[in-house]
């Protein structure tokens, strides 16, 4: 059952996306919905429509004309040089909402195609963007990295080279429509972006990779809504999204956020996509978005590093690939020596049994409750098979 500052903060962003006139409960504490919007990083969104008022407000408008700007002059960079790019989430997701200043930006992130990736990395760096994070520890190599981070000027860029989340391949999807990007206009500047429907498995994708991680929050969720609000048409939806959603394993997924969005966040006219639903799968869902918070915010990183999310992510692990698998998967990504060594991969399993015995040790003598983490997990594991989603 959702709490009093859970219903007034729904209510907030029915109000503010669709000019829905907001049943605030009568003991609604406005403190704790600015605590809660700010965990899930929409108080800027329901900022107009709440009657209290957070400085923090205004600092997000100012960074994302900083955003704004910084990206443009990386735009210009990469077009001066040949090299395509589309922006992904951020502006491209901004462009659905009526207000785009009032969704919230964290860095930019945008992809080039994969035969200009080390070239734009190289291009980058002799133009005063600062490495920061995503190339091989050994020798400065890359590995083939999801993305490379850059910072310039106070705002974090990432370089993707694919975007794939485990369970949904769309890297040739998103490969081919580089090539079709469409430029919008957001403020004045011109934005390259994927096509309408590429967009939408990137936002779903996005949405995919973070439940996956249980660090899911409300804005990426709102992010879809808005895209299904002002793009999924009945025939667009039926002829064009899913064919490749469905193809691509994310079709059950998409039916059942809509759908929470139509339960929960004031979505409508979709009664076009439907599938196989549960009342309680939603409500599973919409608990997870308030148990986690953006990005995890409303948990510790000591707590994600060490508890429920650990078990998850190896209880999938596990289940997927067997116990010895896993185990020697661990010790490949945790011993360095290994990474260095690679002759010294076959005993990587010992390594990994070891931690994964000592982890296990400091959940419990720190107080941890193994089992019900253990069954959290399990319940976690049970949602996802319930959403349509698969792990690698």
């Amino acid at each position: 059952m959702l709490t009093t500052t859970q219903i007034a903060l729904l209510e907030a962003i029915k109000a503010s996306l669709f000019d829905y006139t907001p049943k605030y409960p009568d003991d609604t504490d406005w403190n704790e919905v600015v605590k809660e919007a700010k965990a899930q990083t929409i108080m800027g969104l329901i900022s107009p429509v709440i009657p209290i008022k957070d400085q923090n407000t205004n600092i997000g408008i100012a960074n994302y004309i900083r955003i704004l700007h910084e990206q443009d002059q990386l735009i210009k960079l990469l077009d001066e040089n040949g090299i395509s790019c589309v922006i992904l989430k951020g502006f491209a997701a901004a462009q659905y909402y009526s207000k785009p200043h009032l969704r919230a930006m964290g860095d930019v992130d945008f992809l080039v195609p994969c035969n200009r990736f080390h070239e734009t990395a190289k291009l980058m760096e002799s133009n005063g963007y600062v490495y920061t994070h995503g190339k091989e520890d050994t020798n400065n190599k890359y590995k083939e990295p999801r993305h490379l981070g850059y910072s310039k000027n106070g705002i974090e860029f990432e370089l993707h080279h694919h975007f794939s989340t485990p369970g949904a391949d769309i890297d040739d999807i998103l490969e081919q429509a580089i090539h079709k990007r469409e430029y919008h206009e957001i403020n004045g500047y011109k934005i390259p972006m994927l096509p309408e429907i590429e967009n939408g498995l990137v936002l779903l994708g996005h949405i995919n990779q973070h439940l996956k991680d249980y660090n899911l929050g409300l804005r990426q969720i709102i992010d879809w809504e808005m895209y299904v609000h002002m793009v999924l048409t009945q025939t667009v939806w039926n002829s064009s999204f899913v064919p490749l959603a469905d193809g691509i394993g994310l079709k059950d997924l998409a039916v059942n956020v809509t759908n929470m969005c139509i339960h929960y966040l004031g979505l409508s006219n979709c009664s076009y996509i439907t599938g196989d639903l549960k009342t309680d799968t939603l409500e599973e869902l919409i608990n997870v978005l308030f148990e986690s918070g953006n990005f995890s915010r409303k948990k510790s990183r000591a707590s994600k590093e060490n508890s429920e999310e650990s078990i998850t992510s190896g209880l999938y692990s596990i289940k997927k690939k067997g116990f010895f698998y896993y185990i020697q998967d661990l010790g490949i990504q945790r011993w360095k020596i290994c990474q260095k060594h690679p002759i010294l991969k076959p005993f990587a399993w010992i390594y990994g049994l070891f931690r994964a015995i000592v982890k296990g040790l400091i959940i419990i003598f720190k107080g941890g409750r193994i089992k019900k983490s253990l069954n959290d997990a399990k319940q976690k594991v049970v949602l996802s098979e319930k959403l349509g989603l698969k792990s690698k």
